[in-house]
């Protein structure tokens, strides 16, 4: 059927004045619905040095005629995630499209970052590379990411065998942006608490383009008994500021991450610096004491 402009136009008024209905009766239910979550002062982190990753308020719930309502606010209270965000029909609705939108550009974003040049040196850290010539090299070829160039391993060698008891680094990694908006806090965090158990630390190293894997052969050349390396997390929809911790017990070259335990999402809506900071210590005191890392450290959810 061929449709001439004044069919198309009656069909866009009738669209409209849907659309238009539509959103008379939402805002009339959110209007006798619970109250919004206020958005928090403290979840702000930092928006200028990327992005700002603040949790957008949203309504309490999304879903029309729910069968347990009372539950719904609970569950979203519990967590970040896009949960009770309802429908329209057989899509998503309008906003909750934008927001997903928006998450993975945020991702992507991340993913492509850098970290500024001055900020290892205004963190006392050492600037070391990988053997990635450019990001693109670094997605491509992930085990180029975890070995250094021939410029940094000779950097690391001047400091061969001082053997520290832990031997921390802070790589780039798949986020970039975490280490921008998050590492200076976390690393503050972990190496004072290190400091207060008494144990010697080694010089610290920056890696660009690194993988988790470069904190094996760093932690070989210099003889430490424990790596602790800061990278920023292969970002999801929205967490383009996330980062992780992973130690590592008697480091070893390809050293297995199942033997690495691993402090996920340290991030302003997520894990604080200071706990992420203390999990490590307990992490670095058991695995002193067993000789073990990773799984065989018997941590985690569940466990004692």
């Amino acid at each position: 059927m061929k449709l001439d402009d004044e069919a198309i136009a009656t069909i866009l008024r009738a669209v409209q004045q849907r659309l238009a209905a539509d959103a008379v009766r939402e805002a009339h239910a959110q209007a006798h619905s619970a109250p919004t979550r206020a958005p928090s002062s403290d979840l702000a982190c930092d928006g200028d040095a990327g992005h700002a990753c603040t949790a957008s308020p949203r309504p309490v719930h999304s879903v029309r005629e729910p069968v347990y309502e009372a539950m719904l606010p609970r569950l979203v209270q519990a967590t970040s995630s896009q949960i009770a965000v309802g429908h329209s029909g057989l899509r998503f609705r309008t906003d909750l499209y934008l927001r997903v939108r928006e998450g993975h550009a945020d991702a992507r974003d991340a993913v492509h970052s850098h970290v500024a040049p001055e900020w290892p040196v205004a963190n006392n850290l050492i600037a070391l590379k990988t053997r990635c010539h450019d990001k693109r090299e670094y997605l491509l070829y992930p085990n180029q990411g975890r070995r250094l160039d021939d410029l940094s391993r000779s950097i690391v060698s001047t400091h061969a065998q001082t053997r520290p008891d832990v031997q921390i680094l802070v790589g780039d990694g798949l986020s970039p942006n975490a280490i921008t908006q998050n590492g200076a806090r976390t690393l503050a965090a972990i190496t004072e608490a290190i400091q207060r158990e008494g144990w010697r630390i080694g010089v610290g190293f920056y890696v660009e383009y690194a993988r988790i894997g470069v904190a094996d052969e760093v932690g070989v050349l210099v003889g430490a008994r424990a790596t602790v390396m800061l990278v920023g997390e292969r970002p999801g929809l929205g967490t383009g500021d996330s980062l992780s911790v992973y130690i590592a017990i008697a480091p070893r070259l390809d050293q297995d991450n199942a033997e690495k335990n691993c402090i996920s999402n340290v991030r302003p809506i997520g894990i604080a610096p200071s706990e992420a900071a203390e999990q490590t210590v307990q992490i670095l005191r058991r695995g002193f004491e067993t000789g073990v890392g990773g799984v065989a450290l018997g941590l985690g959810w569940g466990r004692r």
